[in-house]
C-alpha cells in the first residue's frame, strides 16, 4: 500500500463514519475525494450512490450504482441496490434482471426473494411474485412485509382461505398496525372463520382500547360486513373515549337503524349531522331516519344533501330554466324531472297531479322504462326520456317536490289513483290469462301475482329481496291461483315450482311497466317485496299487500302496516332484518282469511 493509497482509506473511513451518523453532506465530501485519487473505487462509488437516496437524487443514485458494477461486478450487494433504484423508477425490468443477478451471485437471501417478488407484483406478475414471497419467509418466517404480500395478493385472486392464513400469521408477526388488524377481520369474514373472528375483533378492542379512530374503523368494517350488533358495540366503546367522533355517531346511528331500531338511532344520527355539517353522507342518513320516523319538514330539508353526494351525477340533470322553489305556478310551463330508481320515479309521479291542479301545465322528464307508464299518468301533458329543448318556467327534481310543497303526511296520499292501464293493454292480458288452463275448480279461485326481488343492484337487496322458496308456505294454499309478475335475472326461477305448485310465469312475457299495470288489473291482490311493481300497484290504486324488510325504507315510516302514500297498501313488517319465515307464516294467515271472507265483505285490509 503506497501512501496515497493509506490517505484514501483514511478518508474512506472517516466518510464511512459521517455515512452512519447521517452527516450525508460531510460523507459525499469525503468520498469524492477518494475517488477523486481512485475513480474506480466500487465502496466509494457504491457510497456516493446510496448518499444520493439519501438525498433524494435517485437518477445520480442509479449513475454511481452502475460504476460500482462496472468495477465490482462480482458483488451481488451491488446487483441488489441497483435493482431497489430500478424499483423506485418504476423500472421492473432492470430490476428484476438485477435481483436476479444477485441471486445468481450470492445464493438465495430472505431479502433477495422479497425484493424480486415486490418487483414481480408490481409488474402484476402475481403467481410469480408468490412464489418469491414464499422462499422469502422460508428463509427468514419473520418477514412481516412478505406475510402481508402474501396476504393481500391471495385476497386479489380470490383465494380466501389463504388470505385469512396469511393475515392471522402477519397479524401474529406484528399486531401493532390498526390497518393490518382491519384487514385480517375482512379476511376472516369472507374464509368464515367465526372463532378466530371474535377472536381478533376482541384483540382489536383490547389493544387498541384507547384509539377511537380505529375502533371506528373496526366499526365501519363490521357494519359495511353486516355484523350490526358487533359494530354498534365497537361504537359505543368507542364514543366513551371520544362522545364528539362523528364518525363514531354514524357507525352507531347506522348499526341501529338498519336492524330497525330507528328511533334509537336518531340522536346519533343527529350528533353525527351537527358535528359534520358539510358531510353529505352523514346529513342524508339523517335525512332518512327523519322521514321514517314521519318528522317530514326537517327530514325533506335535509334529504337535498343526496344531490351532494359522490357517485349521483346521473341524478344532477340540471336543465338551463329556473329551479322551481315553492313559488306559484299558475299559467306556468313545469317541467317535473325523474330521478333515482323506477319505484322512486312511479311514485313521485303524483306530483305531476298536484302541478296540474295548481293550474301548471306539466311535461315529466323519465327513464326510457317509466315513459309510456308516465304518458298515462293524470296531469301529464307530455313525456320527454331526454332533456327537451323548452322553454319552461320551471322545472324541479320529483324527490325536491316534497320539500318545496312542504310536504306533512295529513296532506298525502297527495293524488290516487294516478295510473290507469289503457283499455287494449287491459283487454290484451285478460284474453291472455283466461287462456292460461285451469282445472273446473281453479277457475273460481282468487288470483294473486307475486314478485319476490328488486333490482340485486340495490345496495341494500340481499335484506329486501326473498329467495322464491321461502314463499312455498303461500303457494301452497288452496283456493289461490298465483301469477308471477317477476321481471329481470329472477324471472324464471319460478318454472320449476310451476309443476309442484298453482303458480304460473307471466314475467317473460311482460314487455313494461304497462303490461304489468294491466296484469295487476285482472288480479285480486298483489303480494310482492318492496320493489318497483309494489309502487304500481299502490299508484292505481289495486290491492297489494308489501312485505318489509326490517331495515328502515323512510317511504314506509315505521311500526305501520298501512301506508300514507298509497291507500289500497297493507304492509308486512319483518321484526328481524334476514328472519323471513315468520313474516311468510303471518302472510300465509292473513291470505286464508282473505281468500275465505265473503265476497260482499272482501277486503285486502
Amino acid at each position: 500500500m503506497n501512501h496515497n493509497d493509506a490517505d484514501a482509506n483514511a478518508v474512506v473511513a472517516r466518510a464511512d463514519a459521517h455515512f452512519s451518523a447521517r452527516r450525508m453532506t460531510e460523507a459525499m465530501n469525503g468520498y469524492r475525494q477518494v475517488l477523486a485519487v481512485r475513480p474506480r473505487d466500487a465502496h466509494a462509488l457504491h457510497r456516493m450512490g446510496l448518499v444520493c437516496v439519501h438525498t433524494d437524487e435517485i437518477d445520480r443514485a442509479r449513475e454511481y450504482l452502475e460504476l460500482a458494477l462496472q468495477a465490482a461486478p462480482e458483488r451481488a450487494e451491488l446487483w441488489e441496490h441497483a435493482g431497489l433504484l430500478a424499483a423506485l423508477k418504476g423500472d421492473h425490468g432492470s430490476a428484476e434482471a438485477s435481483y436476479r443477478r444477485a441471486i445468481s451471485l450470492a445464493g438465495s437471501t430472505a431479502s433477495l426473494h422479497r425484493n424480486l417478488a415486490d418487483c414481480l407484483r408490481l409488474s402484476g406478475r402475481l403467481n410469480e411474485a408468490m412464489d418469491h414471497y414464499e422462499k422469502s419467509i422460508e428463509i427468514d418466517s419473520g418477514v412481516h412485509h412478505a406475510v402481508r404480500a402474501l396476504a393481500r395478493i391471495c385476497t386479489a385472486l380470490g383465494k380466501s382461505d389463504d388470505a385469512a392464513d396469511y393475515w392471522l400469521r402477519a397479524w401474529l408477526l406484528d399486531p401493532a398496525s390498526p390497518q393490518d388488524g382491519l384487514d385480517l377481520i375482512a379476511a376472516l369474514l369472507k374464509a368464515g372463520r367465526n372463532r378466530k373472528l371474535d377472536e381478533a375483533i376482541e384483540q382489536i378492542r383490547i389493544r387498541f382500547a384507547d384509539n377511537a379512530d380505529t375502533l371506528n374503523s373496526l366499526a365501519y368494517v363490521l357494519n359495511t360486513r353486516d355484523l350490526f350488533s358487533e359494530a354498534l358495540s365497537v361504537a359505543r366503546q368507542g364514543l366513551v373515549i371520544d362522545p364528539h367522533h362523528p364518525f363514531l355517531h354514524h357507525n352507531a346511528a347506522r348499526a341501529l337503524s338498519i336492524t330497525g331500531n330507528v328511533a334509537e338511532s336518531r340522536p346519533h344520527s343527529t350528533e353525527a349531522a351537527r358535528l359534520l355539517p358539510d358531510n353529505p353522507h352523514l346529513q342524508f342518513h339523517l335525512a332518512g331516519v327523519l322521514l321514517a320516523l314521519g318528522e317530514f319538514e326537517e327530514g325533506w330539508k335535509r334529504y337535498r344533501s343526496f344531490y351532494d353526494l359522490p357517485g349521483t351525477e346521473n341524478e344532477r340533470v340540471r336543465p338551463g330554466f329556473p329551479e322551481w322553489h315553492g313559488e306559484p305556478v299558475a299559467g306556468c310551463r313545469f317541467l317535473l324531472v325523474g330521478e333515482q330508481g323506477r319505484g322512486d320515479e312511479i311514485q313521485f309521479l303524483r306530483f305531476a297531479e298536484w302541478l296540474n291542479r295548481q293550474g301548471a301545465a306539466v311535461d315529466v322528464l323519465v327513464s326510457q322504462p317509466i315513459a309510456e307508464l308516465a304518458a298515462s299518468t293524470t296531469g301529464v301533458q307530455t313525456v320527454f326520456t331526454t332533456l327537451p329543448p323548452g322553454p319552461y318556467d320551471y322545472w324541479c327534481h320529483m324527490l325536491r317536490m316534497p320539500e318545496h310543497t312542504k310536504l306533512d303526511l295529513p296532506m298525502l296520499p297527495i293524488a290516487m289513483p294516478y295510473l290507469a292501464p289503457t283499455p287494449e293493454k287491459l283487454s290484451h292480458w285478460k284474453i291472455h290469462i283466461e287462456a292460461i288452463p285451469h282445472g273446473n275448480e281453479q277457475a273460481q279461485n282468487k288470483r294473486v301475482g307475486v314478485a319476490w326481488a328488486g333490482s340485486p343492484h340495490h345496495v341494500l337487496d340481499r335484506y329486501r329481496s326473498i329467495q322464491l322458496a321461502a314463499l312455498k308456505p303461500l303457494f301452497g294454499l288452496d283456493g289461490i291461483t298465483w301469477y308471477s309478475v317477476q321481471k329481470g335475472v329472477h324471472e324464471h326461477e319460478s318454472d320449476d315450482l310451476a309443476h309442484e305448485y298453482d303458480l304460473h310465469a307471466l314475467g317473460p312475457a311482460i314487455n313494461d311497466f304497462t303490461d304489468t299495470l294491466a296484469i295487476l288489473q285482472t288480479l285480486d291482490l298483489l303480494v310482492t317485496v318492496d320493489t318497483s311493481v309494489a309502487h304500481l300497484a299502490g299508484a292505481a290504486g289495486l290491492p297489494v299487500w308489501v312485505l318489509v324488510p326490517a331495515y328502515p325504507e323512510w317511504r314506509w315510516l315505521t311500526g305501520r302496516t298501512d301506508s300514507p302514500w298509497y291507500p289500497s297498501m297493507r304492509l308486512f313488517r319483518q321484526r328481524e332484518l334476514g328472519k323471513w319465515d315468520p313474516l311468510v307464516k303471518e302472510v300465509r294467515a292473513a291470505l286464508q282469511l282473505w281468500r275465505d271472507a265473503p265476497a260482499a265483505r272482501l277486503c285486502v285490509r
